[in-house]
């Protein structure tokens, strides 16, 4: 082998997948399993991991590794094997998974023609809590929690105390940014706060990368964050928790398209630890699986609505242009006159959905996306809620040239111009994306100011403590609900739920004496979705049989596969055979589609969708992987995604 050693390297090239290419090295650098380095390919540099050090010396030419990553950074052994496991299970790539459990921004050192390279951290195994210890706190089991959040989080915190008295570490995952400071905070004020940490992309890659150092060499022993903090090189790893398992938030859209609560589970098995699911309002595939014992369950059960009035408002009948009904103006000017506080909820950013020209009936399409822009009055732009492309509005029709244009359906920013039309003395503060104060102002507003209002779209969920409140008004269930997707019915159930435990949790401490006001206003009045709000268990059994009817989870399983390319015909052509491939094997196995996906076109890319069902999960995964195969155009990407939730779009 001369002055070289070889090895083989998986690209981070997703045409290639796990092919490995060779390189060499100079016979003084001992390059790890596992070891992220630069490497040449084709006409350009790209990163790579080394899969294989042992290889002999080829016959042929091959290329330097140019510069191998900090070392220090490597992820431990059982950590990179854990990744094969999942690349496996979601049909990816190895460099998919490792690139997550690496940390950002780490330094490129170049290869030198002398002088090791194999400073490296590994796990020191000397302070390994006995065997003892590890078998009466850490052996894997599955719990799961419903409950209201101070019921969860005493359960979290008693089953943290155990293992952190145990010598283990405790890894938290929680939906959303906004919640993992909220835990964190809540941790360090029990705990000493040098040993919890927080982890997630809105944290600068300087941050990050100390964080995971100090989490690999065990100095925190608390790990608090969102989905990808589940690839965290967590040190003795002891208990793992997933709060608000159901949330949607979990489900990554970019490739590979993990479940962070399904990596959790898995990671959980792999390292022989015990996983606690939480949730207030449970999915539908955990509410059966715990009412046919498939699971361990502690239930508190929904809350009683004794103080609260729940009405459903049917909007059939209503004028068009009314987005606040008789019912719901007379709760609002009823909670104002004892001077309490509203809350409204419309999950629809801008002041319009789109812009029709009047002459024409021409919307204003997006030029990268297949979905009309949303109205924004307040900027005077058309904004695509899918891509971010935004413009000033045109004052003609692209089509016909026609000037007068019809805005087209409603969101958060109408809303608030009906509402102080109609209490125009009342103070209202907005909460979305797209207005200039922070959530923190907009909150500090709400609750300085009795009577007051506040518009929000699903941005409320972060928000640690609202005020009392002495109506929360949902001005429509509807959008999500009139999607293409089995999934419609439980997101909407959640959502409606999520925000009744909002009313419920500004009880504490509450003056108000007469009975707060829940109100939903819908089109689908009799809809399961919508009366779950009143009765829980109505929406769970109507759900269910429609499932098993269908052959839906928890009864089944469903993939969906994304085709796209920037050729339409490519694209058709390529899921038409993917399409032909799958159902060409007999038995076990239907498939749905190929057809075009509800958004055809985002960001320059068609997209088509196939759906997969069937009542075996590792036959489709394998019919699936074979049928992959048939894809031999480099100019179509295929997403796989194999777990619910699935976008839905």
């Amino acid at each position: 082998m001369g002055n070289y050693n070889y090895v083989d390297i998986v690209c981070d090239v997703p045409t290639v997948g796990d092919k490995a290419f060779t390189y060499k090295v100079p016979k003084h650098c001992i390059l790890p399993y596992g070891a992220k380095v630069h490497v040449p390919f084709g006409k350009r540099n790209v990163d790579g991991y080394i899969v294989d050090q042992g290889v002999p010396e080829p016959e042929f030419e091959v290329k330097d590794v140019l510069a191998v990553y900090d070392l220090d950074f490597l992820p431990p052994r059982p950590l990179l094997d854990f990744g094969l496991v999942l690349r496996d299970y979601y049909l990816a790539t190895i460099s998919s998974f490792w690139g997550y459990m690496w940390p950002p921004q780490v330094r490129k050192i170049k290869i030198a023609t002398e002088g090791p390279i194999t400073s490296y951290d590994t796990f020191d195994q000397t302070e390994k809590p006995s065997r003892r210890e590890r078998e009466s706190v850490t052996k894997h089991e599955e719990l799961f929690i419903q409950g209201s959040h101070s019921f969860r989080w005493k359960m979290y915190q008693d089953a943290i105390e155990k293992a952190i008295s145990a010598g283990f570490s405790v890894l938290v995952l929680v939906p959303e940014i906004a919640r993992a400071s909220i835990v964190e905070e809540e941790l360090q004020s029990m705990y000493d706060r040098e040993v919890v940490a927080v982890v997630h992309s809105d944290m600068s890659n300087v941050a990050r990368r100390q964080q995971w150092l100090d989490i690999k060499q065990g100095k925190k022993r608390i790990v608090v964050g969102t989905r990808s903090a589940v690839f965290n090189p967590v040190r003795d790893l002891g208990l793992i928790i997933v709060d608000e398992e159901e949330s949607p938030y979990y489900k990554a859209e970019e490739y590979p398209r993990y479940n962070g609560r399904t990596v959790a589970r898995m990671r959980g098995r792999y390292q022989d630890c015990p996983v606690l699911l939480g949730s207030f309002v449970p999915s539908v595939v955990a509410n059966f699986n715990l009412k046919e014992g498939k699971i361990r369950g502690v239930t508190e059960g929904f809350p009683a609505k004794e103080n609260i009035d729940c009405q459903i408002v049917s909007l059939l009948g209503q004028k068009k242009r009314m987005l606040i009904t008789k019912e719901l103006h007379l709760a609002i000017g009823e909670t104002f006159r004892d001077g309490n506080r509203a809350l409204l909820f419309l999950n629809k950013r801008g002041t319009a959905s789109s812009l029709v020209c009047r002459d024409c009936g021409n919307p204003i399409f997006c030029p990268r996306c297949s979905v009309p822009m949303a109205y924004h009055a307040r900027e005077g732009q058309v904004v695509c809620h899918t891509c971010g492309y935004r413009e000033v509005a045109p004052t003609n029709c692209p089509i016909c040239d026609g000037f007068t244009w019809k805005p087209v359906g409603y969101g958060i920013d109408r809303a608030r111009s009906e509402f102080q039309k109609r209490f125009p003395n009342v103070p209202v503060f907005q909460l979305d994306k797209d207005v200039k104060e922070s959530t923190e102002e907009a909150i500090e507003g709400f609750i300085s100011s009795k009577p007051s209002c506040l518009i929000c779209t699903q941005v409320i969920f972060s928000v640690k403590n609202l005020p009392d409140l002495g109506v929360l008004g949902v001005l429509s269930a509807d959008n999500i609900l009139n999607l293409p997707d089995y999934l419609a019915s439980e997101e909407v159930f959640r959502l409606l739920n999520k925000l009744l435990s909002l009313v419920n949790s500004s009880e504490n401490g509450s003056h108000i004496a007469q009975k707060k006001q829940f109100i939903v206003q819908t089109l689908n009045p009799d809809h399961h979705a919508i009366q779950g709000v009143l009765d829980p268990e109505h929406f769970y059994a109507v759900e269910t049989e429609n499932r098993k009817a269908l052959r839906y989870p928890p009864f089944g399983y469903v993939m969906k596969v994304t085709v796209s390319g920037k050729s339409q015909e490519k694209v058709i052509a390529a899921s038409e055979s993917l399409a032909a491939a799958i159902k060409s094997y007999s038995g076990g196995i239907s498939v749905l589609g190929p057809s075009p996906a509800p958004k055809a076109k985002v960001r320059g890319q068609y997209r088509w969708h196939i759906m997969i069902k069937s009542n075996d999960q590792i036959l489709a995964r394998e019919v699936l992987k074979e049928s992959l195969s048939t894809i031999k155009d480099g100019q179509v990407r295929v997403y796989v995604d194999l777990e619910e939730p699935f976008s839905l779009s």
